[in-house]
């Protein structure tokens, strides 16, 4: 054995430990920064399985026209007339069964928030008839002012308002701020689970 090259082996050794106890260490201090710099509204987005958005309202998205209703007369509306209110912007359709299943919630949302925010319902059935009818028959509270039922006349996908956000099923809803898309929820929800109105909260209070 040659008893020589024992000290440099063992050196190479220590040296290579050190080498991977000092990546380790910046590994987890990166990790543990992550963690850090995650704020509460990423937090509880994640809990309500939301995907962060964090861009500007493209042009395409706030000058789109769709229709509203202001005493029985059709007129045309955009997301730019809202400003920058909090807005929660839906995309539904009352031949959607997950949309129907989760508007109770979101019609509950809406009223304990009604100061706060404006629900924006943007439905893509073929007439106002429709959805009159609907609203007719269905048997929830009064829809409170702040919930503002739209309609979009273009239903071809790719040329409507839900493609300009990257929607193509239903139903899909986003949360906008000073003009900003914040969040975005694919499927139906519990709006007023304690997660999401925590969420919309922290939102509003920035």
């Amino acid at each position: 054995m040659d008893t020589a090259r024992l000290p440099t082996t063992h050196a190479r050794r220590f040296a290579m430990g050190a080498a991977i106890a000092a990546f380790l260490f910046i590994a987890f201090g990166i990790m543990a920064m992550g963690d850090g710099g995650r704020t509460e509204f990423d937090t509880l987005l994640r809990r309500t399985r939301g995907e962060r958005i964090a861009a500007p309202v493209t042009p395409a998205q706030a000058g789109y026209t769709v229709e509203g209703r202001v005493d029985g007369r059709v007129v045309p509306v955009t997301l730019e007339q809202f400003g920058n209110k909090l807005v929660f912007l839906n995309f539904w359709g009352t031949f959607c069964p997950p949309c129907i299943e989760e508007l109770p919630s979101l019609l509950s949302l809406a009223r304990a928030r009604m100061n706060e925010m404006v629900v924006v319902a943007v439905a893509y059935d073929e007439s106002w008839e429709v959805i009159d009818d609907f609203f007719d028959r269905f048997q929830a509270a009064a829809v409170p002012p702040n919930f503002i039922v739209l309609r979009d006349p273009q239903q071809v996908i790719g040329r409507d308002m839900r493609s300009a956000f990257g929607t193509e099923k239903l139903p899909e809803s986003y949360l906008l701020r000073d003009g900003r898309v914040e969040a975005r929820f694919v499927s139906a929800r519990d709006w007023i689970s304690p997660d999401i109105v925590a969420l919309v909260d922290n939102l509003r209070k920035r």
